[in-house]
């Protein structure tokens, strides 16, 4: 009874994470892909350094490209991504139950976060609302982590379980084996040498020759066209 009260919690404390890795990953995926299609951040109407731009002169200062901002699109690129890759993962397991696509998508989506979770985070000192974007994407990492947490802990307990049942080496019997794997990669290697040396000579010659004949050809045909 216990078991069953302790997986329906966490088949409830589930569906919470993948309900608000949902909403975070909708609102990131929205907003990156705007930015990424229109060229100018929605985010940059909480920066204050777009914001105090006011002059002519200022504003050009301000649309020039900063050297460090060069991986601006590779970064949404990468967000849109494992956004996009949350809101199918949290889909097909609120709907199918399927909870290795989900674990998968988190997976593959905190991969992708990666990027841009160092690069909104460099450029946080001279971009405001690159704070912002960090933000989402702690948000996303640490949803998708505790998501998958209280499966991995079964898993982990499961794996420690099946690990308590084997059976050891006792110290000859593992310096007997690995006798004979050193034996056995000796004996390979013997044989690639022997390989080697048998056919090393024949594919030189073969190679050399090739190329001395075309070398003698070449200046054959360039005399033969001064000729001409």
């Amino acid at each position: 009874m216990a078991n069953v009260v302790e997986k329906d919690n966490m088949a409830k404390t589930l569906r919470l994470f993948v309900i608000l890795l949902l909403v975070v990953g909708i609102v990131t995926l929205a907003v990156t892909v705007y930015d990424l299609a229109s060229g100018s951040s929605l985010l940059k109407l909480f920066d204050a350094k777009e914001v105090a731009v006011e002059t002519a002169e200022e504003t050009a200062e301000a649309s020039t490209v900063d050297p460090n901002w060069g991986g601006q699109t590779v970064a949404y690129v990468m967000l849109a991504i494992a956004s996009a890759l949350l809101v199918i993962g949290g889909i097909m397991y609120l709907v199918k139950n399927s909870y290795q696509s989900f674990q998968g998508t988190c997976i593959a989506a905190i991969i992708f976060a990666l990027y841009p979770l160092i690069f909104f985070a460099v450029n946080i000192g001279t971009h405001l609302f690159a704070l912002i974007y960090t933000v989402l994407i702690l948000a996303i990492i640490v949803l998708a982590i505790f998501a998958m947490k209280s499966r991995w802990q079964v898993y982990i307990k499961e794996m420690t379980g099946e690990v308590k049942k084997l059976t050891w080496l006792n110290m000859k019997e593992l310096v007997k084996a690995t006798a004979v794997v050193l034996v056995f990669v000796l004996a390979f290697a013997l044989l690639i040498y022997v390989l080697d040396l048998i056919f090393y000579t024949p594919v030189k010659a073969l190679l050399t020759g090739t190329q001395d004949t075309t070398a003698t050809v070449e200046p054959a045909e360039e005399g033969t066209e001064n000729n001409e």
